[in-house]
């Protein structure tokens, strides 16, 4: 039992730690949106970003390809040096709101630089030809409210003209800013400092745009090191990220489908695109872009740029139910694929001043000019939810789903020098030995209580077939063997014989008590007397064992003319000793009074004690004669008492002293259980 025992103490003190230690690990972060959707060049759902000291609260969009943030200015902002004499109105609001480095104490300016290198096409869309200037500095930046991480010292780039970037940005790429090429500094990225600080588990985040149109509107999804397994369907398609650090999330689309009033292919040849949610806009080549344009009907609107759709249009489009399927795979021919399914919804979006002069609907479909712009953008990041894992270089896009009311299940993505990583990838949604799942969880906790009570139950079995073992070879229940040469202490826990009601012999009695008693060594006693025989009489005289007047036959049966025991038994009482084998018999003055075993001791003032010999069972001796005091016997009292001093004897021999006179001048102890003259015994 012991070893049983100190096997659960480890395995509790195990998983104590293992508690303990999963408690104190990183975990998932997700960022809340802003409940928000703004832009003018859609409804797009946004996140709130918290800047400086004291806060200054913005709106901004999800980049997937920045490393820092991109927010603007107040200073020049919503003013005539950007949009002359026409700001419009509620610019600030529009813009997500404005920062103001000036009054933030926490914030260190590092000059002016352009986000990208575009005469070298290196850098932040740089291949899609955005060209913006900047006022960079270090900063403290919270992405979220409600338990968003905050963090000291992030890069961040303000910014003044309403394009490329009307509303500010939020980067979420790995990559440290380089400023080797935008001056003379590398700061790392947000999501490095996340993971450098143990605020998440490893480098990696899931992303979803969010639809307006969907579930009466669905919000977008940002989540740090995990993602949600209710937002999206499973696949078992996983991506490898390319060399190219600004292009990295690039996929092989072999094909575009269209479906509605007639069906159609968009894309012919399998293309390598870049997956940014930076921009709104699909970058296709031409011929995609021309089959687009016969498909939906669209016309490309020279003074914009756009592809405008009026309302009719608008509204026939919506009553075909058209939708496109990009189906990608990780390779152009061949492999696993998974389709992503955008409905015309997804690319019908409204276009604001100062985007347009006024508004209107428009389709996000752009001619890319080579194959470095090949690009699905944000509108295709509504239908779409990826998860990026920088640790193993992979990455994976599922389909969305809508589901009303469907429970969130966060799913952590461990980093590769974890414990628990099992070398799979997490950003496969399909590999379940990235993490535990719930129900495995689960799996696990009821297992452990299984395993618990089969332990339990074999401990008790053990245990249970031990004690019968013991109880058939009488150690349960063994007697001790009684030896000759031990004390019986039957009169104080054997079974107690009751005699016969009598009456006191003595004139004048008292109740007895224990100055009555006194008991001598078995050595004063006539030895001739049978000790255990019980005699015909029926009126024993003094000296005769108690119950003498119940006949015994050979066989140890009692005749009928017996009387029973109160308790209806008739056992006899074997005669008491002392500690040192000698008998102890009782004797008393008065009739019918049972004498405890004792030690016999001298009355006060030590005088003699009478040598009387005494039965070892029976009736105590009766003394005729007028009663007299122990007061007298002792000394002082009435002359012709012929009461014998009675030393007083506790139930253990031990002698009591002279307790006192009672009111009525006698010394005598009352004993309530003792028998007075010619009345009956109480019971108690």
């Amino acid at each position: 039992m012991p070893s049983v025992a100190m096997i659960w103490l480890v395995l509790g003190v195990l998983i104590a730690k293992s508690w303990a230690a999963d408690d104190d690990a990183p975990k998932p972060l997700e960022i809340l949106p802003s409940q928000w959707f703004e832009g003018i060049d859609g409804p797009w759902s946004t996140f709130d970003l918290v800047l400086g000291t004291p806060n200054q609260y913005l709106r901004v969009l999800v980049s997937t390809a920045s490393p820092e943030s991109i927010i603007p200015l107040s200073e020049y902002a919503c003013s005539t040096a950007v949009f002359g004499d026409a700001v419009p109105n509620n610019c600030a609001k529009a813009r997500g709101n404005l920062f103001n480095p000036n009054t933030s104490s926490s914030w260190i300016d590092m000059g002016q630089f352009f986000i990208n290198d575009v005469d070298n096409g290196v850098g932040l869309e740089a291949n899609l030809g955005y060209r913006q200037k900047a006022q960079w500095g270090l900063e403290k930046v919270q992405i979220g409210l409600t338990n968003g991480p905050s963090l000291e010292n992030q890069t961040v780039a303000g910014i003044a003209t309403a394009s490329p970037f009307y509303m500010g940005i939020f980067g979420l790429n790995n990559q440290p800013v380089n400023f080797t090429i935008l001056g003379n500094l590398s700061q790392s990225s947000f999501l490095t400092t996340l993971k450098d600080q143990k605020k998440i588990p490893s480098l990696s985040w899931s992303y979803t745009a969010g639809a307006n149109y969907q579930l009466k509107g669905a919000y977008g999804q940002l989540i740090f090191s995990g993602y949600d397994t209710s937002r999206f369907r499973e696949n078992s398609v996983s991506f490898t990220m390319a060399d190219d650090i600004t292009r990295d999330l690039v996929v092989a689309l072999q094909s575009i489908s269209y479906s509605g009033s007639t069906s159609a292919v968009l894309l012919s040849e399998p293309i390598d695109i870049f997956i940014d949610s930076t921009d709104p806009n699909l970058w296709l080549p031409s011929d995609a872009c021309d089959a687009f344009e016969q498909a939906f009907g669209l016309t490309l609107d020279s003074e914009t740029g756009l592809y405008l759709v009026n309302e009719t249009h608008h509204q026939a489009l919506k009553d075909s139910n058209a939708e496109v399927t990009f189906r990608l795979s990780d390779i152009k021919s061949g492999g696993e694929e998974v389709a992503i399914v955008l409905p015309y919804r997804a690319f019908d979006l409204e276009a604001l001043p100062p985007f347009v002069k006024t508004k209107s609907r428009y389709f996000p479909l752009k001619r890319a000019a080579n194959s470095t712009q090949y690009t699905l953008g944000r509108t295709f990041l509504q239908e779409a939810y990826l998860s990026a894992d920088y640790e193993r270089k992979v990455f994976n896009v599922s389909a969305c789903v809508w589901n009303e009311g469907a429970k969130q299940n966060i799913v952590a993505i461990t980093s590769t020098d974890s414990p628990a990583d099992g070398g799979s990838s997490p950003a496969d949604p399909s590999h379940k030995s990235s993490s535990l799942s719930g129900g495995t969880i689960a799996g696990i906790v009821v297992g452990a209580v299984v395993g618990a009570i089969l332990l339990g139950l074999v401990i008790a079995f053990i245990f249970l077939r031990k004690r019968r073992k013991w109880m058939k070879r009488g150690f349960a229940i063994a007697a001790p063997k009684h030896r000759s040469d031990e004390p019986d202490v039957s009169m104080l826990n054997g079974p107690v014989f009751n005699s016969m009601q009598r009456s006191s012999t003595a004139e004048g009695s008292t109740p007895m008590s224990g100055a009555d008693l006194f008991a001598v060594p078995s050595s004063t006693i006539d030895s001739s007397h049978p000790s255990h025989s019980r005699g015909p009489s029926s009126n024993p005289s003094p000296g005769m064992p108690i119950g003498a007047g119940i006949s015994e036959n050979t066989t140890g049966e009692r005749s009928a003319s017996a009387p029973a025991e109160v308790d209806g038994h008739d056992t006899a009482i074997k005669p008491s000793t002392e500690l040192d084998g000698t008998e102890i018999r009782p004797h008393a003055k008065n009739d019918g009074v049972y004498e405890l075993p004792g030690t016999a001791v001298a009355g006060p003032g030590n005088r003699p004690m009478p040598d009387r010999n005494i039965s070892t069972v029976g009736e105590l001796p009766s003394f005729g004669g007028p009663r007299g005091s122990v007061q007298q016997y002792y000394g002082g009292g009435p002359a012709g008492s012929d009461s014998p001093p009675s030393p007083l004897v506790s139930a253990v021999g031990s002698e009591i002293s002279n307790p006192g006179a009672r009111e009525d001048g006698s010394e005598q102890l009352v004993s309530p259980s003792s028998p007075t003259r010619n009345s009956t015994a109480r019971p108690f």
